[in-house]
């Protein structure tokens, strides 16, 4: 059994972590902004110990570290998404930068070694006239949001190659599944679902033929459980399901799945967008054995039954 630490433990992909990895028999330290939402705490947060500060508080971040060295920590805080803007880059860098560092510097004093951050591989790759993208293509990123993970990236990498610290980086798809936000601004799939739910027009931008990799949270889970139990360190890696489907494509399913012929609203498209990004897994398969069991039409059949009954 190991000791975790979750920076971020209380979003989408930290609550349903959380929950895999207590189920797999961790020991879980939530550290986040405030405490989960009363009707997650059930669900998803049995059995954990929670910290509650700002990662932009070195303070905070420091006294994470007062007792016992933690196993793992695995950084999944971030405060922006590929739309935010300069300002936003601006306001929230303290947090995720500056924080991100001083996170590091505390584990290295602390004898925590072995950190596990959550970058992107839906944005970092940006616009490299590559369609599947494996851990070695180019890294362009076209918002603040790839950038700032970008700099933590190689952060990391600096101090590895100056200190004992032991990392590994994986680059996520566009991860969907149950208790993602259905109202929020990012996540396709739920966040339609959600308009559905509302009886309102879906909102694409651009005409629907961007391309992406999407994966059901659970093999998220699967594949992280994976990479800590491999013992590999100072590494990058994919995690995604190695497909891609346009935005007309998921409207299809989605269409297909909830019998709904629901009318769709196009606006005019980002530039942020790359028009398409596959995510090549082959390292990852290699290296752990991962493989996604979750297609796209049966993980948004279960996360669309699963709304309708809560």
């Amino acid at each position: 059994m190991a000791r975790i630490l979750i920076l971020g433990g209380n979003g989408f992909i930290g609550r349903n972590l959380s929950a895999s990895l207590i189920e797999s028999g961790h020991e879980i330290v939530c550290a986040d902004r405030a405490l989960p939402p009363q009707m997650d705490k059930v669900r998803f947060q049995k059995n954990i110990e929670y910290k509650i500060g700002d990662l932009s508080d070195s303070s905070f971040v420091h006294s994470l570290f007062y007792s016992e060295p933690y196993d793992w920590v695995i950084h999944l805080a971030c405060s922006l998404i590929p739309s935010s803007n300069y300002s936003d880059f601006i306001r929230e860098r303290e947090l995720n930068i500056t924080g991100g560092y001083e996170l590091v510097q505390s584990m290295r004093n602390s004898g925590s070694k072995r950190l596990l951050f959550f970058s992107t591989g839906g944005a970092i790759y940006g616009n490299n006239g590559r369609e599947l993208n494996d851990e070695n293509s180019p890294l362009i990123p076209l918002n603040y949001y790839a950038y700032s993970k970008l700099l933590m990236e190689e952060f990391i990498r600096l101090e590895a190659r100056l200190s004992d610290l032991e990392y590994i980086i994986v680059r996520p798809s566009n991860p969907y599944g149950s208790g993602q936000n259905l109202f929020g601004r990012q996540g396709l799939i739920s966040v339609t679902l959600g308009k559905i739910l509302s009886n309102e027009k879906p909102q694409i931008w651009g005409d629907g033929s961007v391309i992406r990799d999407y994966l059901h949270i659970s093999d998220l889970n699967k594949g992280i459980q994976a990479l800590i139990n491999s013992g590999k360190a100072n590494q990058t890696y994919n995690i995604g399901s190695g497909q891609g489907y346009s935005v007309n494509d998921v409207m299809q399913i989605i269409k297909n799945v909830t019998n709904n012929d629901f009318q769709i609203e196009y606006s005019e498209g980002r530039s942020v967008d790359v028009p398409v990004n596959i995510l090549n897994i082959t390292k990852l398969r290699n290296d752990t054995g991962f493989s996604p069991s979750v297609d796209l039409e049966s993980g948004i059949a279960t996360l669309w039954n699963e709304m309708r009954q809560s």
